[in-house]
């Protein structure tokens, strides 16, 4: 926290210096106190950032532990050791358009790395035990915004949606899968419908306008193969850690697993999901997590909240 002189300085001096940071200065910069927060959310301070927000960007990668240190790795390579509180202690479950949805002691929020931006979500417990992949339809900052956190166990799926405004999470159930539905590692949102794919060649969906399920056998080749089957909307990547040689570009030991987030985004016609991935080096080995994050600086108004 900033006191004395460094805190009253001149908001005019403030965005002087803002205007000439970089978006990773900009970040470090905006969390000292709320003075220099409000001069890091000036337009004029926004040049940086909005250079790094055309859609065709590369994506960036954040590797975090559990507590606040992260390393964050541009498209070019250049690397960045931050300190970001938000994420100490925190699991990051999904990532779209710059903000990344965090679950932490129950409570669920939204946080973008590049602006500081924050949204608190209403509290929801998830176990222990069952594997979680989430997604949301829209920016949380969107009236259309509807936030789905899947939780996978034996049984079947545990659907959990919020809807912007709401202040209590809805569950909706699939069990009858026989077993059709492997572990999920990817998730999506397209034609009114969350989409949940798994690590083989299934995938389940559910409407919420409906209430409705339906589950999917993935045929991969071209639509002049099979010209009576519906269309996947987005190009699938799996093993993208490793595709993209991240294990060498953060110079990690072999002594270190890592647990990514995969994300959404635009790609031509068709969207293109990056799949979670856990990569493990060796059995006993220092585990890590990761998130692919487009490099977007949204900001939200001082007094929004969901």
């Amino acid at each position: 926290m900033a006191t004395g002189q460094w805190a009253d300085l001149p908001s005019e001096l403030l965005s002087l210096i803002a205007e000439r940071l970089g978006v990773i200065d900009l970040f470090s910069f905006s969390i000292v106190c709320k003075g220099w927060n409000s001069a890091a959310s000036t337009p004029s301070s926004q040049i940086s950032a909005q250079i790094i927000c055309s859609p065709n960007r590369a994506l960036w990668f954040l590797l975090y532990g559990k507590n606040s240190q992260c390393f964050l790795v541009s498209e070019t390579d250049k690397k960045y050791k931050i300190s970001i509180p938000e994420m100490n202690g925190a699991a990051c479950i999904a990532s779209k358009e710059g903000w990344l949805l965090l679950h932490r002691d129950d409570s669920p929020f939204f946080f973008c790395p590049f602006s500081a931006s924050k949204i608190d979500l209403p509290k929801f417990r998830k176990s222990e035990q069952c594997n979680v992949v989430a997604t949301f339809s829209a920016p949380p900052t969107s009236e259309d915004c509807i936030v789905a956190v899947a939780c996978q166990n034996a049984p079947g799926v545990d659907l959990h949606l919020l809807s912007r405004g709401a202040k209590e999470w809805t569950t909706h159930t699939c069990t009858h899968l026989n077993g059709l539905i492997k572990t999920i590692t990817g998730a999506a949102y397209a034609d009114n419908t969350f989409q949940f794919y798994d690590d083989k060649d299934r995938l389940l969906t559910f409407t919420p306008e409906n209430g409705k399920w339906k589950n999917y056998k993935i045929i991969f080749g071209s639509g002049e193969d099979h010209p009576n089957t519906e269309t996947v909307p987005f190009f699938l990547w799996r093993d993208s850690f490793k595709r993209c040689s991240m294990n060498e570009r953060l110079g990690l030991g072999e002594d270190v697993s890592v647990s990514t987030c995969g994300t959404v985004v635009p790609d031509g016609r068709h969207g293109k999901i990056l799949f979670n991935e856990r990569v493990s080096q060796q059995s006993k080995s220092r585990g890590l997590r990761g998130v692919w994050i487009e490099p977007r600086s949204p900001q939200i108004p001082p007094e929004m909240s969901w």
